[in-house]
């Protein structure tokens, strides 16, 4: 049994050599560097914040929305 998360870590490398790092797994948890290794712990610190952030708004008790509907925006056709 594993007693760890594991996280692919996508890099890609831009015109001017800065590294980008993303995390699938994670929507919108990117980081970069100027090196792989500065991107890769960039990475690890971006993930330990999103993990945070996730639970801590997973903690929070839901609000009942104060109010529902639907908003229908119709756009006139020209012929």
């Amino acid at each position: 049994m594993k007693s760890y998360q594991e996280y692919d870590i996508n890099y890609f490398q831009d015109e001017d050599g800065m590294f980008t790092a993303e995390v699938p797994a994670i929507r919108g948890c990117v980081a970069w560097g100027k090196t792989l290794r500065e991107a890769y712990h960039n990475t690890v610190d971006a993930i330990e914040s999103c993990l945070e952030a996730r639970a801590k708004v997973a903690a929070r008790k839901p609000r009942k929305p104060r109010y529902a509907g639907l908003n229908i925006y119709r756009r006139p056709i020209h012929a």
